[in-house]
């Protein structure tokens, strides 16, 4: 006797059809093998979106993200250089003065000291260029104190006589000195950053290569404080958190529209997300990120 088919998801025997008897439909699987199937099909949407495993084309993303960035900080390092020799030159055109300028015998007529203390201090100073009465404000670099009446020697450009200085002051231009000293501050401020970030992205694509890449749904759960913070999902249950690492405020908002499909990698506290297609285009886009401060990930 037949005792009919078997099904392999409920594991039950079917009986099967005889002659002149309608096939009955095979039953509907219950309990853990619904369970195997639902715990299947996400497993395969999941892999539809997050695309297939590419490492090395993972590794040219990571490589770009890290060139960016060496480029970025060279290109602050060499603004040191450059406003170094615009000061230069600015002093330089005040030390022709001294030694090809015309001189005459001027005279202080006002002294301005800045009440609040902020802006430069300045003399008036009157002399004769040629037969020309000239009167000029002079900045005083030096800080030295003086009185209204007080004798100075006066240097000039004969072809422009408002240009002048003194023995003591330079008279080098607020607003010219502005143009090179306010980046120079501005590079001693934010190049340790720029360096630190090209840095971060060599570590993170040497730890990917050593540790290799882990499937992980990404979704951000707060971007209060400037950063997004993400909830990192495994397919094996677990989870992490992480927040992306950036010098400006808000940089990838576009994370706020996941959950993302993404690979991970990465070790210590150090991380980089890679995405099947960032905010300008469909090609892998890298996201830093840093696992909070008594927390660290080891790779897959």
């Amino acid at each position: 006797m037949d005792l009919g088919t078997t099904n392999e998801e409920g594991g039950r025997p079917e009986r099967a059809a005889e002659d002149g008897e309608p096939l009955l439909p095979a039953s509907k699987p219950t309990g853990r093998a619904r369970k195997r199937m639902r715990r299947h099909e996400l497993a395969q949407r999941e892999r539809a979106r997050r695309g297939p495993a590419a490492p090395a084309e993972w590794d040219r993303a990571l490589r770009r993200r890290f060139w960016r960035a060496v480029v970025a900080a060279t290109v602050w390092f060499l603004v040191i250089p450059a406003a170094a020799v615009g000061i230069t030159v600015l002093q330089n055109s005040s030390d022709w003065l001294l030694q090809n300028g015309s001189t005459a015998r001027g005279e202080v007529v006002a002294v301005r000291t800045p009440v609040s203390g902020h802006g430069t201090p300045t003399i008036i100073v009157a002399y004769l260029a040629g037969d020309v009465y000239e009167q000029q404000e002079i900045n005083r670099d030096s800080g030295a104190g003086y009185t209204v009446g007080q004798a100075v020697t006066v240097y000039y450009d004969p072809a422009d006589p408002e240009r002048a200085r003194t023995d003591a002051e330079q008279n080098l231009s607020d607003g010219r000195m502005g143009v090179f000293v306010v980046p120079l501050v501005l590079v001693l401020i934010f190049l340790p950053f720029a360096v630190a970030y090209a840095v971060g992205w060599a570590g993170r694509r040497r730890a990917a290569r050593r540790t290799g890449w882990a499937p992980v749904a990404a979704q951000v759960f707060d971007s209060s404080g400037g950063y997004h913070l993400l909830r990192l999902e495994f397919p094996g249950g677990a989870h992490l958190v992480a927040r992306t690492v950036a010098a400006v405020r808000g940089r990838y908002s576009f994370l706020r529209k996941g959950p993302f499909e993404a690979w991970v990698a990465g070790e210590g506290r150090r991380l980089v997300l890679v995405l099947p297609s960032g905010p300008r285009g469909p090609t892998p886009y890298a996201v830093p990120l840093r696992i909070p401060r008594g927390s660290k990930w080891s790779g897959r």
